[in-house]
This record gives structure tokens, sequence and C-alpha cells, in this order.
């Protein structure tokens, strides 16, 4: 069995991408959710308390470093200039600065609760 390690690791993510999951209804079987769905299923059903903080990147860089001000270790979503979710690597910095690192320049905005 391969381990999830040996993968490649996969900065383009769209909405047609799976993964994989439990379905809790259905005796926790196990099955593919695309990311469209989870994406549909969060903005439909998520409910967030606090502040939120949003950064725009407007100049494609590989590292944005973002001043929140949040005084926590806040959850961060990043999407690109289209919209579309991208993953990068997180360094918090302390509780109110971070880096996120991606592996090409990158424009786009990154939400911080």
């Amino acid at each position: 069995m391969a381990r999830i390690s040996t993968y490649v690791k996969d900065d383009a993510i769209s909405d047609d991408d799976k993964l994989l999951g439990t379905d809790a209804i259905n005796s926790n079987r196990t099955v593919n959710i695309t990311v469209g769905s989870l994406k549909t299923f969060m903005e439909e059903n998520a409910e967030f308390d606090g502040e939120t903080t949003i950064f725009s990147q407007t100049v494609a860089s590989n590292t944005w470093s973002i001043n929140h001000n949040l005084e926590k270790f806040p959850s961060i979503t990043t999407v690109d200039s289209s919209g579309n979710l991208i993953i990068g690597e997180v360094n918090y910095q302390n509780n109110n600065s971070l880096t996120i690192t991606f592996s090409a320049p990158l424009t786009g905005t990154a939400y911080l609760n």
C-alpha cells in the first residue's frame, strides 16, 4: 500500500478533484467527495463567529507575508485571482503574523479567521 507521503503534491486544486472521506450517514463507509461538493456544503452550512481578516496579494509572489492582528493562530483559506482554492505552506511567525509559501508566484486572497 502506498503511503500518503509518496504521492505527488497537487498545488492546483479544482472543483473536480476528489478527496477520500467517511460517510457517517451510511454506516461510515469510505467515499470519494469532490472539492466542489465540499465547497458548496461549506458555503451553505458553515457559520463563523468572530473576526475575519481578508488579505489581498495583488503582486504575484511565492511568499505572502500577512500581519492580521487577530491575537491567535487563525485558520486560513487561500484562493487565486480566479477564485480557485490554492494550498500553500503556512508558517506562523507569532499570533499576529504569518507567511504562506506557494510553489509558484501567485496573486489572490487569503481569508483568516
